[in-house]
């Protein structure tokens, strides 16, 4: 058993040996809080935006609608996930999808769950409406409000899938979806 020092310095030792396991026991937490910096908590990898230009055009294009606010570049990979969900009206207004950019298996199931916030929103895949570039057409139909909404699309075969809320797309509220 270690002896603690006596005196003056008991307090001071006791109080840095503490401060040292703390922070030690966060520097060793840092990697397994799950938070891949895009906050969405699932401590996916990802993949760089520039290997799928289509993808990077398209979220950060202003020509059609604002670049999407929370694409950081980069394409989380899920390509390991049966199941995958999106968050629609996510960010700080609600003006968003996330994740943004995703990768998926072919195969894959992805749910799009409304938030409540940002208003009205719809998923739209419209190629001809877009920079011609996604492989798949769908549509969640019109922008609906509220929380309890879902739209679920099952993504067969490799390709791409750019889409966009219909109300919201002048505002960047643009998704991505990398099929393998």
């Amino acid at each position: 058993m270690e002896r603690l020092p006596r005196g003056k310095g008991k307090r001071r030792t006791v109080l840095k040996s503490i401060a040292t396991l703390s922070a030690v026991g966060v520097a060793g937490l840092a990697g397994c809080t799950g938070d891949d910096g895009n906050g969405n908590g699932n401590g996916a990898d990802t993949i760089p935006g520039s290997d799928y230009p289509a993808v990077d055009e398209w979220m950060t294009e202003t020509d059609v609608g604002d670049a999407a606010n929370n694409y950081d570049g980069e394409i989380m990979d899920l390509r390991e996930e049966s199941d995958v969900s999106i968050d629609v009206g996510a960010g700080d207004d609600g003006l968003a999808y996330g994740p943004s950019a995703v990768a998926v298996s072919s195969g894959t199931e992805v749910l799009w769950e409304w938030t409540g916030e940002g208003g009205a929103h719809n998923i739209e895949a419209e190629p001809d409406d877009q920079i011609g570039e996604s492989d798949y057409e769908f549509s969640s139909g019109e922008a609906v409000d509220g929380a309890d909404n879902e739209y679920s699309h099952t993504f067969d075969e490799s390709g791409i899938a750019l889409y966009h809320c219909e109300p919201h797309l002048s505002l960047g509220m643009k998704g991505s979806i990398v099929i393998d």
